[in-house]
């Protein structure tokens, strides 16, 4: 019943998937309550793309090994075989001298996987898999990898990324924000391999020509168990970074109940937080925060009915109604408080997308107007609101209407005025001419009588 239910519910959000926009659900309070500690922080539903917690997700900040994620994407694109061998250069490991930086001690001339370099970057955190890996891909032109790490940022629409290197060690010119990194993160989770590496507790590398077998352990001790105040069983995948600009920095994955979630925290410290004599990665702990929240406090349920009437609209021209009802297009899911009263949603038309009227005829179905899903007076996501049914035209109203709106056209009343005045002095010429003609005129209109005339009449 368990897992009827779950799949029930992934089906669900993958159809919200599809209807639903990214918005900024507020959950200030909660937020607030939690007291996280990260200079930018972000909690997303990995489902349908809601944000539920976010601040400062737009700062531009370093990314360190964080940019480990697009690194990975592109080399799991750009190669056919992962199991294909790569030797590694003096060059990308001469790279990395007197850098200090996370490192698997790869040598020149060891020949390893692909699949373990992947292994080594995204557990292991390893810069010289990260340089490794970018001059095989591009044959040693570095240029050319860093292009498709940007080209990646465009593709998904990451407006405020940068990358310059591989593997995220400082400059200025290397710069992400959180908003972007969910991105990449949620683009990176639907590549099978990415997520079954960054999901692995603990890898085995095999032994190659210059090394024995060798195992790694994550460095996102989210997974371990071993680190109970980061340990969280929900918990799937997860990367982290650290460097001296960007501070401790956690993108993670989380997942319960056919709920999806990633969690990041960017530019947290490492500090005695619990006051136990002990150091603590602000990051992890933030996340793991996060994902308790979520999956403590918030349900996915249905905010739109296409059966529920959420307006109406004026309809002209209509053969037996002068209106049409508006409905959502579709069932909308959306993230909400546990045990929400589905009379707190509301709908709304969005007053600029909504047109005065429509003209018959309408068809059940058409797109009307943009719908706004309102929770607590906080919008939750926008939908399309549709005509619920069919209105005829009558061609009898759209003649008469037609009629009118030419009898009263300004112009055609202009035109009528001069044509009316027009006509009017016309027949009082013709009139008046027709009056002269009839009226005898002195002078002219008479006979002469000569003597002979009077002669005749005499006799």
């Amino acid at each position: 019943m368990k897992k009827l239910t779950t799949l029930l519910l992934c089906v669900a959000v993958m159809l919200s998937s599809f209807f639903s926009f990214p918005v900024f659900a507020s959950y200030d309070d909660a937020m607030k309550e939690l007291e996280l500690n990260s200079e930018c922080h972000l909690l997303m539903s990995a489902d349908n793309g809601e944000i539920i917690f976010e601040k400062d997700i737009r700062k531009q900040t370093a990314p360190a090994s964080l940019t480990k994620i697009v690194t990975a994407i592109v080399v799991i694109e750009s190669c056919e075989d992962l199991n294909e061998t790569v030797t590694v250069s003096e060059s990308s490991i001469k790279e990395l001298s007197g850098t200090g930086s996370s490192v698997a001690n790869l040598r020149a001339g060891e020949e390893i996987t692909v699949y373990d370099l992947l292994c080594y970057l995204m557990i292991m955190s390893a810069n010289d898999a990260a340089t490794a890996l970018a001059d095989h891909v591009t044959n040693g032109d570095r240029p050319a990898f860093i292009q498709k790490m940007n080209d990646v940022a465009a593709r998904l629409g990451c407006k405020n990324t940068n990358f310059v290197n591989p593997h995220g060690l400082d400059n200025e010119d290397q710069y992400t924000t959180a908003e972007d990194l969910a991105k990449f993160m949620k683009y990176a989770m639907d590549i099978a391999v990415f997520a079954e590496i960054t999901g692995k507790l603990s890898h085995t590398v095999a032994a190659n020509n210059l090394r024995d077998e060798r195992r790694i352990t994550n460095t996102c001790y989210l997974l371990n168990k071993n680190f109970p105040d980061y340990y969280y069983k929900y918990a799937k995948n997860g990367k982290t970074g650290t460097t001296s600009s960007a501070g401790r920095c956690l993108v993670s994955y989380a997942s319960k109940d056919g709920y999806n979630y990633i969690a990041i925290a960017l530019g947290a410290e490492e500090k005695d937080f619990d006051n136990d004599g002990v150091k603590e990665n602000g990051a992890l702990l933030d996340c793991k925060a996060m994902f308790k929240w979520a999956f403590d406090n918030i349900e996915l349920v249905a905010v739109s009915d296409p059966e529920k009437v959420v307006g109406e609209i004026k309809v002209n021209y209509a053969k037996s109604a002068d209106h049409v009802s508006l409905v959502p297009a579709e069932t909308v899911y959306s993230l909400v408080p546990l045990g929400t009263d589905k009379g707190s949603v509301l709908i709304e038309p969005v007053p600029d997308s909504m047109p005065e009227s429509l003209n018959a005829p309408v068809k059940k179905g058409d797109v009307v107007c943009k719908g706004r899903v309102l929770y607590a007076g906080e919008v939750l996501c926008e939908i399309d609101l549709v005509a619920a049914n069919d209105v005829s035209r009558s061609v009898t109203s759209l003649m008469l209407s037609k009629i009118k709106s030419f009898v009263t056209n300004p112009v055609f009343i202009a035109v009528f005025v001069i044509a009316a005045v027009a006509i009017a002095v016309a027949f009082f010429f013709i009139k008046k001419r027709r009056k002269r003609r009839a009226r005898p005129v002195v002078g002219k209109d008479y006979r002469v009588l000569s003597y002979n005339d009077f002669s005749k009449i005499k006799k």
